[in-house]
């Protein structure tokens, strides 16, 4: 075997390796990405219901506080 053949098998045998490891890496990532995207999601799921009460309750007091009618708490004496 002459030893340019010998160095070519060993560059596509260490090119097959990498495209390999590659590949095994892609496929781990995207079942990782898969995990994280359906605990965001079941994240998502459970923060919903409290944000959308949070909104409700801080718009009804924003319009409690600007109401021109609202009654003050505040107890003023006449002079």
């Amino acid at each position: 075997m002459k030893p340019l053949d010998l160095i070519w098998s060993f560059i596509g045998t260490v090119g097959l390796g990498l495209l390999g490891f590659g590949s095994l890496q892609v496929y781990q990532l995207n079942a990782n990405v898969a995990i994280v995207s359906y605990k965001v999601d079941q994240n998502h799921e459970m923060i919903k219901p409290m944000w959308q009460d949070f909104l409700v309750r801080k718009t009804a007091y924003y319009e409690y506080i600007q109401s021109p009618n609202s009654v003050s708490s505040i107890e003023t004496t006449e002079r």
